[in-house]
């Protein structure tokens, strides 16, 4: 949107004797442009509280893309690519990235047992501590590196976009640099590397992963293989809700699809801030 000017600003607060007592600036993303103005401020919980306005929201809706339209039963059919819908897909072999939690981990132990049942042969690569979990189940394992446990913690002090003071003093981001470089390199090894009980060899076909892996992208182009980025929270834009992370104090005269649907891309712009 022309002449948009976008800053990152930390407000002054109030001044310590130490420098070890003043708390983290809380951070604000500040747009302004002829179509659309935003004021972004993060909050203490993590949450972006926006709010948006438009000098002309009628050609701001127009620059957004149109929903697809909802097709009822009686309006399929069946494309000539999908006639042959019946014939079996040929086996493949498919790793799963997950960084995070056992939270994280369960809903792809679900989804790699099915695609078993279909034949495909499915590794799950995550963390080291849940080996076991992963084994029970039935899929093979590779342990890709990182401990949820202090990722966790990193979360906990750092529950919003930007990392505090106290994390940058205290060393906590170098590392957290350092065990993703870790993953980052364990996520690469899991495509190509044999199984580490069988020694069967392995090499990736498919790439399915939640966006925390981050390698996901970068292993499919090196390989020249698919990848499905999927999540267990809502992670695309939409104008159905706002992001999950958003707060929307206000949109003036904007379209209520319109604000949520651009809450996305303030998200992205605030991590990649971050």
């Amino acid at each position: 949107m022309h002449a948009t000017q976008v800053s990152i600003k930390a407000q002054p607060g109030s001044r310590r004797a130490s420098m070890d007592e003043a708390p983290p600036p809380p951070y604000e993303l500040i747009s302004t442009g002829s179509l659309l103005s935003t004021s972004t401020v993060l909050t203490s919980d993590g949450i972006l509280d926006i709010n948006l306005s438009s000098s002309n929201a009628a050609k701001l809706r127009s620059l957004i893309p149109d929903p697809q339209p909802r097709t009822t039963d009686a309006q399929l059919t069946t494309p000539p690519y999908l006639q042959d819908w019946t014939t079996p897909c040929p086996s493949l072999n498919i790793v799963i990235h997950v960084v995070g939690s056992r939270g994280d981990v369960q809903p792809f132990i679900a989804y790699g047992t099915a695609l078993q049942r279909y034949g495909h042969r499915v590794r799950l690569a995550t963390h080291g501590c849940f080996r076991k979990f992963v084994r029970d189940s039935g899929l093979e394992f590779y342990d890709i590196g990182g401990d949820p446990t202090d990722l966790m913690a990193y979360m906990v002090k750092n529950p919003g976009l930007m990392p505090s003071l106290e994390s940058m003093r205290g060393g906590g981001i170098g590392r957290k640099r350092k065990m993703m470089t870790e993953m980052l390199q364990g996520c690469w090894r899991s495509c190509i590397e044999p199984d580490a009980v069988t020694r069967a060899p392995f090499v990736a076909e498919a790439i399915v992963a939640n966006p925390p892996s981050f390698a996901h992208v970068h292993c499919a182009q090196a390989l020249g293989v698919p990848a499905h980025i999927m999540f267990t929270m809502p992670w695309s834009a939409t104008r159905a809700f706002p992001h999950p992370l958003v707060k929307m104090s206000g949109a003036g005269d904007i379209e209520p699809g319109v604000a949520n649907w651009l809450t996305y891309g303030m998200v992205d712009l605030m991590t990649w801030q971050g």
